[in-house]
C-alpha cells in the first residue's frame, strides 16, 4: 500500500525507449530541454560473436529534481540477448533504490528489457538533481556467422509520452538520448586481392618482376593464416601470419624462371584460413629472339670546306668536313689538320650508328701568302693577302686615292709635253 501511495502521488516518469537498430546512428534529441536526459554508452566499440559486453544508462540532470526513474530498452533479439540489468547500489542521496514491484523484466523473445525505481518511500521529500549511473545492462552477442554489422542505440517511439513529473508539475516534457555504437561480427573470414596472378618472362632472360598478394581478414577476432604453393618456380614472403579484425598484410610472390624452356606454366597458391582460398598463378615464357650480328662502324668523310678562301693577316679561317657512320656500331675518327705539311691541330670524334658529325677547325695566319691544307685525305688552300697600297684589302678609299694620283700624274705629263712642243 505504501508503494502504491507513492506511485499515485507522483505521476509516472516518461518511458524512454531506446532501440538497437542495424543502421548507423548519431546523437538523437527530441523536444529540446536543458533539464534531464538519459545517456546510453557501451563499454566497447567492437564485439565478437558469443561475447559479453555492458551498456551503461546514465540519468543526466541538467536542472531541477526527480525522485523516480524508469527505462525500457528495445533490441534486436537476432543479434543480442540480455543477461541481466542492474541498478546502482546507492542513489546520490545515499539510499538504496526502491524498485517497482516485479522489476526488472527481461524479454529475449521479443527483444526488450524494462526497469523502474525511485527514492525510498521513507524519505518522500528527498529529491535528486545530480547525474548518476542509473542502470547497467549486460548483453551477450549471438553467433553471427556471416559478415558483420553495426548496431546502434537510438531513440524509438515510446508508448508513454516523454514527460517527467515531480509532485504534479510537468518540469521537462522532453527526451534526450546520447547514443553509443557497437559493431558485432561473425568469425574472421579470409580474402585475397587480386584473385589470380600472371607473370611473363623471356627464355634465358631476366626473371619477371615480383607481384603483391594482399591477404585480408574481415569479421571479428584473430585470423591465423598460412600459405603453400605447388610449383618449384614459385616463392612467397611471408608464408604465414596473424591478422586482427579488418586488417590486411602484403605477401610478395616471386618467380624464378632460370633454365625453364619457352611455354605456358600454371600453379596455385593455397592460403589456409577461414575458409581456404586458392589463387591461380600463370607463367608465360616467350622464346628468345635470335641475335642478329651487328655490323661494325663504317665511317666516311665529305669534301673539306675552307671559308673564306682569302683573308687578311690574323683573320680566322674555318676548315671543316662531315664524318658519317653507316655501320651498326659507334665509331671513332681521328682528324688531323696539316697546313704546309706540318700538323696544325687534331680532333677525335665519336659517331653513333646512322649519325653524322661536323668536324670544325679554326686557324689564323699573320704572314701573307698561300697556305696548303691537308685534312681527311683531302687538300685545299687559302690565301693571306697583304694590307699595303698594292696589296689586297685596300678598300674603296684606297682605290679612290690611287685613281686620283694616277689622273694627277697623267695631267702633269700632258702639261710638260705641251710646253716642250712650244719651245721647239
Amino acid at each position: 500500500m505504501i508503494k502504491l501511495w507513492k506511485f499515485l502521488s507522483v505521476l509516472i516518469i516518461p518511458l524512454m525507449c531506446l532501440g538497437l537498430l542495424l543502421v548507423p546512428g548519431a546523437q538523437q534529441a527530441l523536444a529540446a530541454s536543458p533539464d534531464w536526459g538519459y545517456e546510453i554508452q557501451p563499454n566497447i566499440t567492437t564485439v565478437g560473436f558469443n561475447e559479453d559486453f555492458n551498456v551503461t544508462v546514465s540519468a543526466v540532470c541538467y536542472a531541477e529534481n526527480a525522485d523516480t526513474w524508469q527505462i525500457m530498452v528495445d533490441f534486436d533479439e537476432t543479434y543480442l540477448q540480455v543477461i541481466n540489468i542492474t541498478r546502482p547500489a546507492t542513489l546520490p542521496t545515499g539510499d538504496a533504490p526502491d524498485p517497482y514491484p516485479g522489476e526488472p523484466t527481461l524479454n529475449n523473445t521479443d527483444g526488450w528489457v524494462y526497469d523502474g525505481y525511485g527514492v525510498p518511500v521513507a524519505v518522500p521529500l528527498v529529491t535528486v538533481n545530480v547525474t548518476f549511473a542509473a542502470w547497467t545492462i549486460h548483453f551477450r552477442s549471438n553467433n553471427v556467422t556471416t559478415g558483420s554489422t553495426y548496431l546502434n542505440f537510438v531513440f524509438v517511439n515510446p508508448y508513454f509520452s516523454p514527460q517527467v513529473f515531480l509532485g504534479g508539475p510537468d518540469y521537462l516534457n522532453w527526451a534526450h538520448v546520447v547514443n553509443g555504437t557497437v559493431k558485432i561480427g561473425g568469425p574472421p573470414t579470409i580474402s585475397v586481392s587480386p584473385d589470380n596472378l600472371t607473370f611473363n618472362a623471356i627464355e634465358e632472360g631476366e626473371n619477371p618482376p615480383d607481384r603483391t598478394l594482399e591477404v585480408c581478414s574481415s569479421g571479428t577476432g584473430t585470423l591465423d593464416w598460412s600459405l603453400t604453393d605447388d610449383a618449384a618456380w614459385l616463392s612467397e614472403t611471408p608464408a604465414s601470419g596473424s591478422l586482427g579484425a579488418d586488417a590486411c598484410e602484403d605477401v610478395t610472390v616471386s618467380v624464378d624462371a632460370t633454365g625453364m624452356e619457352a611455354g605456358d606454366y600454371s600453379a596455385t597458391i593455397t592460403i589456409t584460413g577461414s575458409p581456404d582460398v586458392v589463387v591461380p598463378v600463370s607463367l608465360h615464357i616467350e622464346s628468345a629472339a635470335p641475335v642478329e650480328p651487328v655490323e661494325p662502324a663504317n665511317l666516311s668523310v665529305s669534301s673539306v670546306s675552307i671559308s673564306p678562301p682569302q683573308v687578311k693577316p690574323g683573320q680566322e679561317v674555318t676548315i671543316s668536313f662531315n664524318v658519317a657512320n653507316t655501320g651498326g656500331e659507334t665509331g671513332s675518327y681521328n682528324a688531323v689538320l696539316y697546313i704546309n705539311g706540318a700538323v696544325e691541330d687534331s680532333q677525335s670524334v665519336s659517331v653513333a650508328p646512322g649519325m653524322t658529325k661536323n668536324v670544325i677547325f679554326t686557324v689564323s695566319k699573320s704572314d701573307a701568302g698561300v697556305y696548303d691544307v691537308l685534312l681527311a685525305g683531302q687538300s685545299g688552300q687559302f690565301e693571306v693577302v697583304s694590307t699595303g697600297w698594292f696589296g689586297g684589302g685596300l678598300g674603296t678609299s684606297g682605290i679612290v686615292a690611287i685613281v686620283v694620283i694616277v689622273i694627277a700624274l697623267i695631267v702633269a705629263l700632258v702639261f710638260v709635253l705641251r710646253r716642250t712642243r712650244r719651245a721647239i
